[in-house]
């Protein structure tokens, strides 16, 4: 069993490079990517049918949704253009023309007329000149015979006539009928029949077409028609074939354009799907690195975030197969809460909580079964409450047994979520749908807190991650390091207690993990147990080391981080454990045997290098706040009296003395925070170290009773 463990860990044990490679995390982010479409791509098409025109349908074949029929609709807007006739527009330029020609032509025939030097011939001749060809013989012989005092008055009913026909309009195909009106405005004429003839003929002359075709206007309203014709739909729930029925031309074009034919390529979908997958990646990663900095830059948590993420994703494609008629609600059994009770357990609370949105976006895609569209927001909402209700849950969780607690609320949310949707939408079903919908929603978030029980230790374990459940876990009495520490070095467990406490406090005020400070403390002095009466604070008697040198008394005490560490590793406790242990007293001088050992030696041989810790120095904040506790509480109980004042001064010393030396180079603590970390541990240690009164010593016959 400890072998299996100590190779699942070996498998996430990152070169230092790669743990912090850019490339590494670009890698892990497009392959979460890649695994992602491949889960996502069968969701994003419709269930595709092989069929032709004159094949039989093998089922019933409704469409999920409303759909403009494209081709349907252009054949009726097409109908509306052509209904539109063309349409005309009279020109009252050639009306205008044709009765000042008839003035004209009137001024003209007086002219000639009344010119009595001209013989009859001669006036014809001169008068065919002025006068329109179309005009018969006929026409001249009576005109030369006619009275000049008549010309005014057949000049006026030519002219009201001709103006009463063209201001009506006259097209090219009407010509002849329009010309035959002439007869029918002569019947009221007061003219003689010889005017009668002569104004007929040429009226019917001077009527031509004036009533033109108008192509723009035309064309304006066919498209006007064309848009007043509304979209032809392919209304959703509509039977496009029944089953057992022939196909027709028609009912397959209807499946072309719903996109269920299988012998049609899909690019855009899948195109589409590899845009939205990648914008969701994207989303996280930016939260990522913008709000997570430590997980951002720590390429093993990374890996462990997206396995986080793959493994909820995965669930609710699994209970996406169920999917069917029979359970049109079975998405709300998705162990979208999964995702984010584990994030928030391994990693961060509002982390868990942005992935959460996430996994409701992909809830809503994998779902959509009932919608042609991308997203059910049903079951997107459902996962997004159900997820935040466990994540938030899980807040300030104290023992495994919360995580169920965490699953009963989050199937809460999830009844009431569900049950506001069936209120919202009563028609999407029956009593019967709605029970079977909250069942659903209550079983996926109980299930989401099995799952992540049972998760949770693997995660731990494989990606060597420490969780508040774990720590309580570490720092529970009754563990076999702790009894050990406890029995044979009671004094060691006494000081790690009280170390635990003073760096708890002085993380919480810099914002780092007291949770993590406080069993990290708890084991930061396990080596002692290997020779724990070399230590003075399980010393009963004399001292070990006032008989042998002080090289030999310096290796001692410097191998008890050592020596620790390979116990810690013996029993497999996170690697943030054992790095406190081997880290807590960084490369500071064992400055009690270094000074005894220049007293030994006057001439000057011993090297102050020889006298340090061999580190590394305290690598991250709980780190050197442990081992700033750790001197502070040897160094306090050494005070005869530990006023306030001598505690905050020594309490200083130490930090200065600690900054001096270089020991917090590598661990990013400011002096800001140096400064809040000596304010916490003064007012820890007042609490611990506070003035006792004296008791008077037994006063002589006290108790006797009077006489």
């Amino acid at each position: 069993m400890k072998e299996s463990k100590k190779k699942w860990r070996t498998w996430f044990q990152f070169p230092v490079e790669w743990r912090t490679s850019g490339r590494v995390r670009f890698l892990l982010y497009a392959g979460m990517a890649v695994l992602c479409f491949l889960l996502l791509m069968r969701d994003v098409l419709p269930h595709q049918y092989d069929v032709s025109p004159g094949s039989i349908s093998s089922e019933t074949i409704v469409s999920p949704v409303t759909k403009v029929d494209q081709t349907a609709t252009e054949q009726a807007r097409k109908q509306a253009a052509d209904s539109v006739g063309k349409q005309y527009m009279i020109d009252d330029q050639l009306t205008d023309r044709q009765i000042k020609r008839i003035d004209t032509i009137f001024s003209d025939i007086r002219r000639n007329l009344s010119d009595q030097s001209l013989s009859d011939e001669e006036k014809i001749s001169k008068l065919k000149d002025v006068l329109p060809a179309k005009l018969s013989k006929e026409f001249y012989d009576k005109l030369s015979q006619v009275d000049v005092d008549q010309l005014t008055e057949m000049r006026i009913v030519s002219r009201e006539i001709v103006q009463d026909i063209l201001s009506e309009g006259v097209r090219k195909k009407e010509i002849e009928k329009k010309r035959n009106e002439v007869d029918r405005s002569l019947v009221t004429s007061s003219l003689n029949s010889q005017a009668r003839l002569i104004v007929r003929e040429l009226a019917q002359v001077m009527i031509i077409p004036n009533e033109l075709y108008d192509e723009e206007r035309t064309e304006k309203l066919k498209e006007a028609a064309r848009e007043s014709v509304e979209p032809v739909p392919i209304k959703k729930g509509e039977t496009i074939v029944a089953a057992g029925e022939v196909i027709t031309e028609d009912q397959y074009r209807k499946l072309k354009e719903l996109g269920f034919l299988k012998n049609q390529t899909h690019f855009w979908p899948y195109l589409g799907l590899g845009i939205v997958v990648s914008l969701l990646l994207s989303l996280l990663f930016i939260y990522v690195d913008r709000y997570q900095p430590d997980v951002h830059r720590d390429n093993v948590k990374t890996t462990m975030l997206l396995s986080v993420f793959f493994l909820t994703v995965t669930g609710m494609k699994v209970v996406a197969l169920g999917q069917n008629l029979e359970w049109s609600t079975i998405g709300y059994l998705a162990p979208a809460a999964l995702g984010t009770m584990l994030i928030t357990l391994l990693l961060d609370l509002h982390l868990a909580l942005w992935c959460g949105v996430l996994f409701s976006i992909i809830a809503g895609m994998l779902f959509n079964s009932e919608n042609h569209l991308l997203f059910d927001f049903r079951y997107g909402l459902v996962a997004l409450v159900s997820g935040s209700a466990g994540a938030f849950a899980l807040s300030g969780v104290r023992s495994r047994l919360s995580i169920f607690r965490a699953g009963l609320i989050a199937a809460a949310a999830s009844a009431v979520t569900v049950a506001a949707l069936y209120f919202l939408v009563p028609v999407d079903g029956d009593w019967v749908v709605l029970l079977q919908s909250l069942s659903f929603g209550a079983a996926g978030a109980l299930f989401s807190a099995v799952l992540t029980i049972g998760f949770l230790q693997h995660f731990e374990t494989v990606f060597d991650m420490l969780s508040p459940l774990r720590l309580l876990e570490l720092s529970n009495p009754n563990h076999p390091l702790l009894r050990r520490l406890l029995i044979k070095t009671p004094g060691t467990y006494h000081h790690s207690v009280i170390v635990g406490n003073l760096a708890e406090a002085a993380c919480e005020a810099v914002g780092a993990s007291g949770l993590l400070a406080r069993v990290g403390a708890y084991y930061h002095d396990l080596g002692k147990t290997k020779r724990p009466q070399f230590f003075i604070e399980n010393q009963m008697a004399e001292n070990p080391h006032d008989k042998i040198s002080p090289n030999l008394s310096k290796s001692i005490i410097i191998a008890h981080p050592r020596d620790g560490v390979k116990m810690l590793k013996e029993y497999h406790l996170p690697t943030p454990i054992l790095d406190i242990a081997a880290q807590h007293h960084g490369t500071t001088l064992l400055k009690y045997f270094y000074f005894k050992a220049k007293e030994q030696d006057p001439a000057g041989q011993v090297l102050e290098s020889d006298y340090r810790y061999p580190g590394p120095k305290a690598q991250f904040k709980e780190a050197a706040i442990v081992g700033i506790a750790d001197s502070v509480e040897a160094a306090v109980r050494s005070l005869s009296r530990p006023t306030p004042d001598r505690i905050e001064n020594m309490v200083r010393k130490i930090i200065k003395d600690r900054l001096e030396d270089g020991q917090f180079d590598e661990c990013h603590l400011t002096l800001k925070e140096l400064d809040l970390i000596a304010r916490s541990m003064c007012e820890t240690l007042q609490g611990i170290f506070h003035s006792r009164i004296e008791y008077p010593e037994d006063v002589q016959g006290k108790g006797v009773k009077p006489a």
